[in-house]
């Protein structure tokens, strides 16, 4: 009998890697993809430096290897709705959108292509098939600081059923030390912080070389209306954000709102930035196949945000209320929100509108 056939997607990263060896100790038939996604710019992601790091573990683990572009696809998937968030007063999740549309979509039909029965990734996350319902479910990382289900709870039920991700029962200090073992040569690699597609220069600038324009200033207002300074485009600001505004009014302020269509950026004293309530788009659910009434979950408004209790609310088929127990900071637009039941994603929404 032959063995099954894996793919791991492999960045040059040591989690990728681990993730490679661990499926060849198992003894499957491994390949390895990398993918190429810009060519223009410094990147954080897949450099030359970052392929010839996947290649040098490939060949160290004699292993297939193979580099695919995606850069077409990327820059109309990824590149642009990070762009058009922006232009439109919000903040982006990209590398959400990455995982569903390029990693576990274009990468994936790839994988495919050369016979894998499944695409293997170094993402922090369990997914697993609930004998009960026949449903594919996704559980957070053994290692909460490292869990990347977040950026998981857009995948599909197909995209789940052909998802493995090995590492998602390991504390990354393992990872490492296994990496080490094997004297993988990423093993002290560090890891990327920022979207993959960034340089060094920061998100304006990136928005503005790629647009080839600047983009209008506009009134800082305060709650009572007033203006209080001048900015510098709205791709410059998200909620939440104290640095940068160029502004002194004699106490800490920070962006409370954007409005888009009038070019104003609100600002407001930090406890401006506490809201209950939120209006989601676009619904997606994983565990379950829909709500059809309020249910209690713990949300999540961003990655590094504490999931909190919730009321879920159905509003029509496209809509959804979340309504917390008690006031978040920077509920912001643009952002994913994801629903736990303990360890498990239920489901996700992009958050359209904070309830004042």
């Amino acid at each position: 009998m032959s063995k099954k056939r894996i793919a791991v997607a492999m960045s040059g990263g040591v989690d990728s890697s681990v993730t490679a060896l661990l499926l060849k100790e198992k003894g499957y038939d491994v390949i390895g993809l990398t993918m190429h996604l810009i060519s223009s710019t410094p990147s954080r992601c897949c450099s030359p430096e970052d392929i010839q790091d996947a290649r040098n573990v490939a060949a160290r683990l004699q292993i297939p290897h193979y580099v695919v572009s995606f850069q077409e696809v990327f820059r109309e998937e990824v590149i642009e709705y990070f762009i058009r968030e922006y232009e439109h007063g919000r903040t982006p999740n990209p590398c959400a959108v990455c995982n569903h549309k390029i990693k576990l979509g274009a990468l994936l039909k790839k994988a495919l292509s050369l016979g894998a029965e499944k695409l293997a990734t170094g993402h922090y996350a369990i997914v697993s098939q609930d004998p009960s319902t026949g449903r594919y479910t996704l559980r957070r990382g053994k290692e909460k600081g490292k869990d990347q289900s977040y950026f998981l709870a857009r995948l599909t039920q197909e995209q789940l059923s052909r998802a493995w991700f090995p590492i998602g029962n390991f504390p990354k200090a393992k990872i490492r030390k296994i990496a080490e073992t094997f004297g993988l040569p990423v093993a002290s690699k560090q890891e990327s912080q920022e979207a993959c597609f960034l340089t060094d220069e920061g998100v304006c600038a990136f928005i503005k070389k790629e647009r080839g324009h600047s983009y209008p200033s506009g009134p800082f207002v305060n709650r009572e209306g007033k203006c209080v300074g001048t900015h510098q485009g709205i791709i410059a600001y998200t909620i939440g954000q104290r640095k940068g505004l160029g502004i002194s009014l004699g106490k800490p302020v920070y962006v409370t709102r954007i409005d888009p269509e009038k070019n104003i950026v609100f600002v407001g004293e930090e406890a401006e930035l506490y809201h209950t309530t939120f209006l989601g788009r676009d619904p997606h659910w994983i565990s379950i196949p829909g709500l059809s009434k309020p249910e209690v979950f713990h949300v999540r408004i961003r990655y590094k945000h504490r999931p909190s209790s919730a009321t879920v609310i159905p509003e029509g088929e496209d809509q959804i209320l979340v309504r917390f127990d008690r006031p978040q900071r920077a509920i912001t637009p643009g952002q994913l929100a994801v629903f736990y039941h303990k360890e498990m994603v239920m489901g996700s929404v992009w958050i359209d509108q904070v309830i004042e």
